[in-house]
């Protein structure tokens, strides 16, 4: 059972199969997805995958490549540091095929296995990384659409879904994006998802916060606790008097 913010999901790993309430936002979106990635089967909170386009972003990086090493500087870079020109081919494999997305009941998580690099010698591998941003942080989510080419004659064919918070956006020392993620099946419903998730997450919140604002009052009233509003008066009564009576007995003094 997950719960996000006051909302309760039944899910079940390894299976694209989600329960959700009737005429729920999130349930609805939910429902239309279908993923094939078993990265996160075991992912606690899990509330949908998306799956990249492996074969469309592996072919793009590759026609790029291709060409970018017809430049002699890139050539011998490439050759003398990166093993290019012999496994080109693999290490954008190796890089492409080990990113993975879901939408968690925490946020967005995006992860990179371990890969190989290089010359893909198990001293050269790269270490599994994650990174999640949380509902609350989110600031945008957007889709850009492919267009245009990228060295004047390959053209563009991968959307990329960029993610903002607060502290990205190119200003000062953060970073551009939080998350950029290319070569998604299904990028608009991932940004569909994500906006709902964001709504779910707040409203959860205004819920839980409003029984603590409900029972602030009868904690100020306790300090009446013991006394009528008859008492109240009386004692008010009383300190009226002696306070007029102290004013007189001021005034006499100073005759």
């Amino acid at each position: 059972m997950v719960d996000v913010e006051g909302y309760s999901y039944q899910t079940m790993a390894a299976s694209s199969q989600v329960t959700f309430p009737e005429d729920d936002e999130v349930g609805k979106l939910v429902r239309t997805l279908r993923w094939e990635d078993t990265f996160f089967d075991q992912e606690e909170g899990l509330i949908a995958v998306f799956d990249f386009d492996y074969e469309k972003i592996s072919s793009f990086k590759k026609e790029t490549t291709c060409v970018s090493m017809l430049f002699p500087p890139v050539l011998i870079f490439g050759t003398l540091f990166l093993c290019l020109p012999c496994l080109y081919r693999h290490q954008i494999d190796w890089d492409v095929y080990s990113q993975h997305v879901a939408i968690t009941r925490d946020g967005i998580k995006f992860v990179k296995d371990r890969r190989k690099t290089c010359c893909g010698l198990s001293c050269t591998d790269a270490g599994k990384s994650s990174k999640t941003v949380p509902f609350d942080k989110l600031t945008d989510c957007d889709v850009t659409e492919p267009a245009g080419a990228t060295c004047c004659c390959i053209d563009n064919v991968l959307s990329v879904v960029t993610v903002d918070t607060a502290s990205s956006g190119g200003g000062g020392e953060g970073p551009a994006h939080e998350l950029s993620l290319a070569g998604l099946k299904e990028p608009q419903k991932f940004k569909k998802l994500v906006w709902a998730m964001k709504r779910a997450s707040a409203q959860g919140r205004n819920n839980q916060s409003a029984p603590a604002r409900l029972s602030f009052a009868p904690t100020q009233s306790a300090m009446d606790r013991g006394f009528s509003n008859e008492e109240t008066n009386a004692i008010l009564r009383d300190i009226r008097s002696e306070l007029i009576e102290l004013n007189a007995n001021l005034k006499n003094m100073e005759k």
